[in-house]
């Protein structure tokens, strides 16, 4: 019997060798380049275990390079989660090729490099993919100083508020532009002011918010 399993053990163990050492990679990790993901909701990571022939899986880990921390590691049948981190299957176990992590309440802090490592029974493999996150802001509004009975020659400061992610407001028109760029998730504000306004060459103002990636 113990000769029978020890000749069983070798048969696999070469078997896997021989793969390794053919022009085909054993195991491959296949993620896709970049992902998106919107502040405050869930994101998914997705990579799959493709291998010539059925494998099992010992360890997966799941790192973000730019904290060079784990934020899952599964190793002999027990994981270890970074709370708002997890596999995406609910029920994953060894078998399943679907290494795909799930980010569960998403952050502007989360954007970055993550780094997937799989060991099987026959090879290991790394891939990365980055996260890309942006956040969620609604329609500015716009007010101004004085708001009615506006004289002649008299200086106007025109007022952009949004609420929303991480955004910078930018206004486009004739005058002295004030600037603040607020790089957090709570209110935005930007003041443009009219030097000297008259009733002549009236001017239409807008005010846009933009995010990081200027959209």
């Amino acid at each position: 019997m113990t000769s029978a399993t020890s000749f069983l053990f070798f048969a696999i163990h070469f078997a896997c060798i021989r793969a390794g050492n053919s022009s085909e990679t054993f195991v491959k990790l296949e993620c896709k380049e970049e992902y998106h993901g919107v502040h405050g909701q869930q994101s998914l990571l997705q990579c799959n275990v493709k291998a010539v022939q059925n494998v099992t899986i010992l360890t997966v880990t799941w790192k973000n390079m730019k904290a060079d921390t784990l934020l899952l590691e599964y190793h002999k049948d027990k994981s270890n989660l970074t709370p708002g981190f997890k596999f995406a299957e609910p029920s994953w176990n060894k078998n399943n090729m679907n290494v795909s992590l799930l980010l569960t309440n998403t952050k502007m802090a989360d954007k970055g490099l993550y780094e997937c490592m799989v060991r099987t029974d026959c090879g290991d493999a790394i891939a990365t993919t980055s996260l890309r996150v942006t956040a969620m802001y609604k329609s500015p509004t716009i007010s101004s100083s004085p708001e009615n009975c506006i004289k002649q020659n008299t200086d106007v400061t025109i007022f952009c508020n949004s609420t929303g992610g991480l955004t910078s407001l930018a206004q486009t028109a004739q005058g002295v532009l004030n600037f603040w760029p607020k790089r957090q998730t709570t209110n935005l504000s930007s003041k443009l002011t009219v030097l000297k306004a008259t009733y002549s060459g009236s001017t239409n103002y807008s005010c846009t918010v933009h995010n990081t990636n200027g959209v």
